[in-house]
C-alpha cells in the first residue's frame, strides 16, 4: 500500500455481512492561492482534479489577465505599474515581487 494512503483519516465500519471493515477518507485539496498575497481566489473551483477536468474551461477560472493566479487586487495593481512604465515611470521604483508579472505583461 502506498504511504500516502496511511496518513489518510480512518473509520471502523460494520459491514452488512457483520465483518468490520476500514474506510479512509479521501484528502480535500487546498483552495487556490494568490501568488503575490496568499489570498484565496474567489473564482476558481476548489475540487478535486477529476471533477475540474470535467467542468467548462470558462468556469475553471476568471477569463481574465492573470486568472486563476493572482487576484483582482494585485492584478489591479500589476496592470497600473505596466502602464506607468509604459508612459515613462522609472523601473527602479516596481517592487521586485511586481516586476516578474509586469514584464509578463505585453
Amino acid at each position: 500500500m502506498k504511504r500516502s494512503v496511511y496518513r489518510l483519516k480512518k473509520r471502523q465500519r460494520k459491514t452488512p455481512s457483520g465483518n468490520h471493515s476500514q474506510i479512509r477518507k479521501n484528502k480535500k485539496p487546498t483552495p487556490a492561492t494568490c501568488a503575490l498575497c496568499r489570498q484565496r481566489l474567489n473564482a476558481v473551483l476548489n475540487h478535486s482534479r477529476a471533477l475540474i477536468r470535467k467542468t467548462a474551461a470558462t468556469a475553471r477560472r476568471p477569463q481574465r489577465v492573470f486568472g486563476g493566479v493572482l487576484c483582482a487586487n494585485c492584478t489591479r495593481h500589476v496592470v497600473k505599474t505596466k502602464t506607468r512604465l509604459a508612459h515613462g515611470a522609472d523601473e527602479k521604483a516596481v517592487p521586485l515581487t511586481l516586476l516578474k508579472y509586469v514584464r509578463m505583461l505585453k
